[in-house]
């Protein structure tokens, strides 16, 4: 058999549609999956390198090295959080007096009320 430009190849059309539609096919799948790997290989590229910057800074906080206005936002916070702790200390400390002979009184009376309970009940 020789083949050459002007040989003739007799296929029912079916089955050419259905080898065009089966390379199409490939052919997209080929590139959906390559671009999805792109994709994936990008975010990872991206974690990593946030990854690397985040044990970096971890790395770096202690020994001083680094400094950030996202640090010194912490600092400011628990020196505000520190205060507030002292002045709710110091307004427990000067209402516990109160608080403990409001608790005297409450005992007081809830012994009155049982003995004088146990009185009516004695009595009848």
């Amino acid at each position: 058999m020789k083949v050459s430009e002007n040989t003739q190849i007799s296929l029912p059309a079916r089955n050419l549609i259905a080898i065009l539609a089966a390379v199409a096919v490939g052919t997209m799948s080929y590139f959906e999956i390559t671009s999805r790997l792109t994709s994936i290989e990008t975010k990872l590229q991206l974690i990593d390198k946030d990854l690397e910057a985040a044990n970096n800074f971890i790395e770096g906080v202690p020994m001083g090295n680094m400094t950030s206005p996202q640090l010194q936002e912490l600092y400011m916070l628990v020196e505000f959080i520190s205060k507030n702790q002292d002045k709710l200390k110091e307004q427990m400390e000067q209402e516990i007096p109160m608080i403990q002979k409001n608790d005297m009184t409450i005992q007081f009376h809830e012994e009155r009320l049982i003995s004088l309970e146990e009185k009516q009940n004695g009595n009848h």
